[in-house]
């Protein structure tokens, strides 16, 4: 009995090797994102901290630095959700791409199976003939 060989297993493990660096691209992807949205909570909490350092606050100098800040916060918060708008768009074309590697790969893993069954039908009917041809070998 042969082995069982699967004539494009060099293609399935190109195939396994491509989904693997599309999925560490999609997994960088995603952490430069969270990695932005984490600024944009930072900046958020600045925001709230300096709200709650000028209530009350009478003093002209602190009113007007803290109205610099504001402004300057806000400057920061448009960059972060601009590069928070280009990361999405680049997450979800490295996810089209892994999503694409996974579904090659499950096509031809999917393709293995099937000539692995075929093949495991064919040997046991190659068993099975001779078996019979034993038998019948025997008896004459």
């Amino acid at each position: 009995m042969k082995k069982f060989k699967f004539e494009l297993e060099d293609v399935l493990s190109l195939r396994k090797f491509q989904q693997e660096q599309a999925q560490i691209e999609l997994g960088k992807a995603v952490a430069e994102e969270v990695k932005i949205q984490d600024n944009l909570n930072l900046i958020a909490m600045q925001h709230v901290e300096a709200k709650k350092n000028l209530a009350g606050s009478t003093d002209f100098a602190a009113i007007i630095n803290g109205q610099q800040y504001f402004s300057f916060l806000k400057k920061q918060e448009e960059k972060l959700l601009e590069d928070l708008a280009a990361a999405k768009m680049f997450t979800e074309t490295k996810r089209e791409v892994f999503k694409e590697c996974l579904q090659k790969t499950e096509s031809l893993n999917k393709l293995k199976e099937k000539q692995l069954a075929e093949y495991k039908e064919f040997e046991a009917k190659e068993e099975e003939d001779i078996v019979d041809d034993m038998v019948t070998a025997r008896y004459n």
